[in-house]
C-alpha cells in the first residue's frame, strides 16, 4: 500500500475493519511513519472525546414521561390522501356502473357513442384526411 492509501485506511484500521494482511502492513508503516502515527493518535483522542461526551445521562423522569406518552391512547386520524383516494375510487365505480347501465338499457345511445369513437379513431388512423 502507498503512504496515501494507508492514510485513507487509518480509520478502518482503528475500527478493526481491515483484514489481517492490511492490518499488519499498516501497523508496520505506523511504527516508522511519524505522520501516520500522529493521525492515528488523533483518531484515538477523537474517539475517546466522543465516548466521554456521549456518556451524559438523561434528565430525571424522562423515561417515565416517554413511556407515559407512548401508552396514551390516541384517536386514529383519517388523512386527506385516504379520503381523496376513496372519493376517486367511488367516482371510477360510478362511471363504470353508468357505462354498464347505458350499454344494457340504452343500446341505441351506446351504439351511437361507439360509432362516434370508431369514426374518430378511423379519422386519426388516416391522418384526419377523408
Amino acid at each position: 500500500m502507498t503512504h496515501e492509501e494507508i492514510k485513507e485506511a487509518l480509520s478502518a484500521y482503528f475500527d478493526g475493519q481491515l483484514g489481517p494482511e492490511k492490518a499488519v502492513e499498516i501497523s508496520a508503516h505506523i511504527s516508522t511513519c511519524a505522520e501516520c502515527r500522529a493521525a492515528l493518535d488523533e483518531l484515538k483522542a477523537l474517539s475517546a472525546g466522543v465516548k466521554t461526551n456521549l456518556a451524559a445521562s438523561a434528565p430525571a423522569g424522562l423515561r417515565e414521561r416517554v413511556l407515559a406518552r407512548a401508552l396514551e391512547t390516541k384517536k386514529p386520524r383519517i388523512r386527506a390522501s385516504t379520503v381523496l383516494a376513496a372519493a376517486l375510487a367511488a367516482v371510477i365505480i360510478i362511471v363504470m356502473m353508468a357505462g354498464i347501465v347505458v350499454k344494457r338499457y340504452m343500446p341505441a345511445v351506446f351504439a351511437q357513442v361507439q360509432g362516434m369513437i370508431n369514426g374518430a379513431a378511423s379519422s386519426l388512423g388516416s391522418g384526419g384526411n377523408k
